[in-house]
C-alpha cells in the first residue's frame, strides 16, 4: 500500500511539473510568434494579449502548487528561528494550519468568484469563455489548503523534512545540524 501511494503521488508530482512546463512553453511559443509577426509581417494573433495574460495566472499558480508541495512558498517565520525544537516544531503547526486556512478560504471564495462568471457567461480570447481561464484559481487553492492541512497533521510525526531553521536547528530531526 504505501508503496503504490508512493508511486502515485510521484506520479502526481510529474505530471504537475509536466503542465507547469507545458504552460511556460507555450507561453514563450506565442509570445515569440507574436512578436515575429507584428514585427516581421504588420500582423498577429488578436487572441494571443488575452491567452498570455491567462497563462501568466496559470503559471502563478502552477507554480504555486509545485513551491507548496516542496514547502518552498514565502515564508514568514521569525519567531520559529529561535525557539527550541518542540516549541518550533508546534509554531510549524500553527503556521501550516494559518496557511491551510488562507488557501481554503481563497479556494472557497474564487469558486464562488467563478461560478459567477459561468453564470454569467463571458468570452475571455477565441471563443474560450472566462470561467474557463479563472477555473486554475479554486483548484491550485484547493491543493495548496490540502497540503497544508497534511503538512500540519505530519509535522508532529516528522514524516515530512522541514527546512533547517537559524542556529543549526533543523526541524526535521529535532536537534543540532552541526553548526
Amino acid at each position: 500500500m504505501k508503496l503504490w501511494l508512493a508511486r502515485s503521488v510521484r506520479a502526481l508530482h510529474w505530471l504537475e511539473d509536466g503542465v507547469l512546463v507545458l504552460l511556460l512553453l507555450s507561453m514563450i511559443a506565442v509570445a515569440v510568434t507574436q512578436i515575429v509577426l507584428r514585427n516581421g509581417f504588420d500582423g498577429g494573433f488578436l487572441w494571443a494579449e488575452s491567452f498570455l495574460r491567462v497563462l501568466v495566472l496559470w503559471i502563478g499558480l502552477a507554480g504555486a502548487m509545485a513551491a507548496s508541495r516542496e514547502h518552498r512558498h514565502i515564508n514568514i517565520d521569525i519567531i520559529g528561528r529561535f525557539l527550541p525544537p518542540r516549541a518550533a516544531r508546534v509554531t510549524a503547526v500553527f503556521n501550516a494550519l494559518f496557511t491551510a486556512g488562507v488557501a481554503a478560504a481563497l479556494a472557497y471564495y474564487s469558486f464562488d468568484f467563478v461560478r459567477v462568471e459561468y453564470e454569467s457567461p463571458s468570452m475571455a480570447f477565441a471563443q474560450v469563455p472566462t470561467w474557463v481561464c479563472e477555473s486554475i484559481m479554486p483548484f491550485a487553492f484547493t491543493v495548496i489548503a490540502v497540503r497544508y492541512l497534511l503538512l500540519a497533521v505530519l509535522i508532529p510525526w516528522r514524516a515530512l523534512p522541514l527546512p533547517a531553521t537559524a542556529h543549526g536547528v533543523s526541524l526535521a530531526d529535532g536537534g543540532e545540524t552541526g553548526k
